[in-house]
């Protein structure tokens, strides 16, 4: 038992010991508080007590736990004896919070094992086809191949077999070009199935802001030479070639990948609202078989 605890219990011992009756009863059944006709046990304490405290903490604790105590009922005795009798009459009140926690509990197990959670990209891409307005851009995106070379070199002297596989939509030319890049080390995406704003391709790519129209504009590879600007915090020449291959403008619906958590919580969270809707409704059609509900007629209506 833990040092607290066995204050608490060596109390209630003294309480009873300091008692008339002479005949031990259990110490946590001993009465530490009273207010107004109610009763603050040893129990009720231990009940409440946090774990680890020292005996010396464990006193002080019980002492603000009896003060809190006893404000609580003084005020509640109060309110009792000074409210009118109608503004007394809370039952109504808690018998709806009871039935709401009730039913809380219950539709978030019944959630739990009958919900389903796997939302498809298909269904993803049907959604956004319902409710494209939505997801509507803010900003440019672009799909994009790039590869940037090391700071400080020069451009490889094959630059252009570099930029016609790069602009290739040949897949062996493609994989060859992605093997050269590898080999060498560098950051490349030949992909270009991701889409990036301008901003998220600038950090992977040295993209001079003063270049940006002409960039996002461009129809072949671009290829990319930033001089070095120690003030600006680019203390090296920054290489690469760039080739931007699709373009979403600002108010296009917005690529499905890119939206594709807070379209799935939207499915779901309709998804949870139809699998209770029809839980209920179920609930009491077997009710009513069950001849569970009754409901009078104009006709029953003396």
């Amino acid at each position: 038992m833990r040092p607290a605890a066995l204050f608490l219990t060596a109390w209630g011992l003294a309480l009873f010991t300091g008692c008339k009756d002479p005949e031990p009863v259990d110490p946590a059944a001993a009465i530490v508080a009273t207010a107004y006709g109610e009763t603050l046990t040893v129990g009720d304490l231990l009940a409440e007590m946090p774990t680890r405290l020292s005996v010396a903490d464990s006193a002080v604790w019980a002492d603000r736990l009896i003060a809190d105590w006893q404000q609580r009922r003084t005020v509640v005795h109060l309110a009792e004896t000074a409210l009118p009798e109608p503004e007394r009459d809370v039952e109504r009140e808690v018998r709806r919070y009871r039935e709401a926690l009730y039913i809380h509990a219950y539709e978030d197990r019944y959630l739990r094992d009958n919900l389903d959670t796997v939302v498809k990209v298909a269904e993803l891409k049907a959604f956004l086809d319902e409710q494209p307005d939505l997801f509507r851009l803010e900003e440019p995106l672009f799909r994009a191949r790039w590869m940037v070379f090391p700071d400080d070199t020069e451009f490889p002297r094959d630059l252009r077999d570099w930029t016609k596989q790069l602009a290739s939509d040949d897949p062996e030319l493609l994989s060859v070009l992605s093997s050269r890049c590898s080999d060498a080390g560098l950051p490349f995406d030949l992909d270009a199935e991701r889409w990036y704003s301008w901003e998220e391709l600038g950090a992977v790519v040295p993209l001079d802001p003063r270049k940006t129209a002409r960039l996002q504009n461009a129809r072949r590879v671009s290829k990319i030479t930033w001089p070095a600007d120690t003030a600006a915090g680019r203390p090296a020449d920054q290489r690469a070639l760039l080739l931007i291959t699709d373009r979403l403008d600002a108010g296009d619906v917005t690529p499905v990948e890119r939206v594709a958590d807070r379209v799935s919580e939207l499915i779901l969270h309709r998804r949870r609202n139809r699998t209770l809707a029809t839980m209920r409704q179920q609930a009491v059609d077997a009710a009513w078989a069950e001849a569970a509900l009754t409901k009078a007629s104009p006709d029953d209506t003396p």
